[in-house]
């Protein structure tokens, strides 16, 4: 049985044929495509369709595009030929027209960019590679809305294009780029320990700079570790009178204690105004702390922070004197000692306070009745002074003696009291000698081992009656510098 599409193309054919030799001409267009009748039965066309394939192209217009007029997709991308050309521009016969390595319809239908355009929102990124590789949106030049284009941060910056704060500091990529002048790839741009997001909001801290306020102290320091203010260069959080890098970098004390060494005495104090070391309770090693020699000038009449002060309380038996003309000999030897101060002086300030006339008896026991007199009559117990008093007669371990000294840093001296009144001095500074310090450091003390000439000092059993004085040393061999001793072991009784 012959079917009736093959009967109705014969009859077709057939008046084609006759109308062609009818008409004088060989060339028929029944459907108007612009086809003739002959050739579209040679190509496989409906010669009675103007749209063989109803894809919205004429047959005529297929053969322009280069498209399949019996297919009505040609490129097989999902979209017909005629909507590509009359609707999208695009190309029927290729499935990425613009060749930006995404399918006509994907953009279209999923990504909504131009299937015409390789780069839809121009902002440098091929269509593709905002797809694929980047993940960013092709039709926003901006896919994370941080101010910067897609491209920069892909190519300039090296930060996400869809991480608005790539470095999750708190500050937008954008922002770091054009206002803070930080770096969107780093949390901390300045390295100095605070993120930029905590530098900007929360402490107003210059994020690119390690020392906002120019104090030479870390902004991190000065937030973390000494609290005071890092903008402002003059801080003094502990309200001394010192800024707080001026305490950091040039004294080295405690920005947020007033006073660092606790002597009594503030930070700024010490600088400003007594020149004492803020960081050493006891500038001059005298064993008084600074604020003592400062604020209790009624109980250490005449002392200074800055040079080395001793203090003698002495008290003396009815009948018995050490006349003031002795213990000057005594003071002038220390002013003259070759002890270096803090103030570039040299010497010790030797204060000798007569405090009274005590009861006298004839003979006093160190281990006996010295006690109770000590302990009625040394009012200045426990404040740094020595104690000297003066006895009829000295009794130690039995038997008479010149005078003693405690061995146990209490200060507490006798001293007999001689008709020839130099004696009685030069016995007070050899006790003296003892209380600081000068005792079993060298063989030539309370000893004849040597000679005067040897040894030369007050300490020596040797030495005439007469003899005031501590020896510096490098007389012989055998001698014992006691002034240098006595420079980096001075004995100061306990203050309590």
């Amino acid at each position: 049985m012959v079917s009736r599409r093959v009967v109705v193309v014969g009859l077709l054919f057939g008046s084609i044929l006759s109308a062609g030799f009818v008409g004088g001409t060989t060339f028929v267009d029944i459907d108007g495509d612009g086809e003739s009748a002959l050739s579209e039965v040679r190509e496989g066309t409906d010669p009675s369709s103007a749209d063989t394939d109803e894809d919205g192209l004429d047959d005529g217009k297929e053969k322009q595009y280069g498209t399949n007029p019996i297919n009505a997709d040609t490129d097989g991308d999902g979209l017909e030929d005629g909507q590509e050309v009359n609707e999208l521009e695009t190309n029927p016969s290729d499935t990425d027209s613009d060749g930006d390595g995404l399918s006509d319809p994907a953009e279209i239908r999923e990504y909504e960019s131009n299937p015409r355009a390789i780069d839809t929102d121009g902002d440098g990124l091929s269509d593709d590679d905002e797809v694929y590789d980047y993940g960013t949106d092709p039709t926003d030049t901006d896919t994370d809305g941080d101010g910067l284009s897609d491209r920069e941060e892909v190519e300039a910056y090296g930060t996400s294009p869809i991480d608005i704060d790539t470095d999750d500091d708190g500050v937008g990529d954008g922002l770091e780029r054009n206002e803070y002048g930080t770096d969107p790839t780093r949390n901390d741009t300045d390295d100095d320990g605070i993120s930029d997001g905590d530098e900007i909001e929360i402490y107003e801290t210059e994020p690119t700079s390690t020392d906002t306020d120019g104090d030479g102290l870390d902004d991190d320091d000065e937030i973390y570790t000494l609290e005071t203010d890092p903008t402002n260069v003059d801080t003094d959080t502990d309200g001394d009178g010192v800024d707080d890098a001026s305490e950091v970098d040039d004294y080295e004390t405690n920005p947020y204690d007033s006073d660092s060494d606790d002597d009594g005495l503030t930070d700024g104090a010490e600088i400003i105004e007594y020149g004492t070391d803020p960081t050493d309770e006891d500038t001059d090693g005298d064993g008084l702390s600074d604020g003592k020699e400062v604020n209790q000038s009624d109980q250490y009449p005449g002392a200074d922070p800055l040079r080395t002060d001793v203090f003698v309380e002495v008290d003396e038996m009815e009948g018995t004197e050490l006349p003031k003309r002795e213990t000057a000999k005594i003071v002038q030897q220390f002013e003259d000692a070759p002890i270096d101060n803090p103030d570039g002086s040299t010497g010790i300030s030797l204060h000798v306070e007569y405090d009274e006339i005590v009861p006298s008896e004839p003979r006093t026991e160190w281990d006996g009745s010295y006690e109770d007199y000590r302990d009625q009559y040394r009012d200045q117990n426990g404040t740094g002074y020595h104690y000297l008093l003066i006895v009829e007669t000295a009794i130690h371990d039995g038997r008479s003696v010149g005078g003693t000294a405690a061995s146990d840093s209490s200060g507490a001296m006798m001293v007999r009291h001689y008709e020839w009144s130099d004696i009685t001095g030069t016995t007070a500074m050899h006790e003296l000698g003892h209380s600081l310090g000068l005792a079993d450091v060298h063989e030539g003390i309370d000893s004849r081992r040597y000679s005067h000439q040897e040894y030369p000092s007050v300490m020596n059993y040797n030495r005439p009656n007469n003899y005031y004085g501590y020896s510096t040393g490098g007389s012989s061999r055998n001698d014992f510098d006691d002034w240098s001793y006595l420079e980096e072991h001075l004995e100061t009784p306990q203050i309590g």
